[in-house]
């Protein structure tokens, strides 16, 4: 069996942000990972929350906060785009976001991570961080908004990622 930590570093490579710091209390990992209905655990989890922010233009589901291929779409020449960049493109400069930024990092959002002031604002439509995977993704040199994941762990719905300035 691979360990959460292995896994983790795969899911990151996977998605050419090997050196991406994670932040997530283990204990708040376990603790969600063993609530009843739990078919997603924390390193897929993770890998979808990354997919949803990199790939996904749905955004907020029904709430009209934008995902971050539109936030860039919206204003392409600020990351070095064309006027009208692909996704393809859009979903290459995010990844270079958080690739080259030394202080980006996703973060698990729960009881214990929420203390730390830096990390504390909640998802702006409530998700509940005691029955998702609802994930913080931070990089301060090039990403200025509020930007979150949110993962279902009983796989009932799909992944998606939102932004808020």
């Amino acid at each position: 069996m691979t360990s959460t930590a292995a896994a983790v570093g795969e899911a990151l490579a996977a998605l050419g942000l090997p050196n991406l710091s994670v932040v997530a209390d283990p204990g708040d990992v376990a603790e969600l990972e063993q609530t009843p209905g739990c078919r997603i655990g924390f390193a897929a989890a993770l890998r979808l929350a990354l997919e949803a922010f990199l790939d996904d233009g749905r955004g907020s589901p029904g709430q009209g906060h934008d995902s971050a291929l539109d936030m860039v779409r919206a204003a392409p020449d600020a990351y070095g785009l064309d006027p009208a960049p692909t996704d393809a493109a859009i979903s290459e400069v995010l990844r270079r976001l958080l690739a080259d930024d030394p202080h980006a990092c996703i973060v698990l959002l729960s009881a214990a991570t929420i203390q730390e002031p830096f990390y504390r604002f909640l998802p702006e439509y409530g998700e509940d961080i005691a029955t998702h995977w609802v994930f913080r993704i931070v990089a301060p040199t090039g990403w200025p908004s509020l930007q979150w994941a949110i993962v279902d762990p009983r796989g009932e719905t799909a992944a998606y990622s939102y932004g808020f300035e």
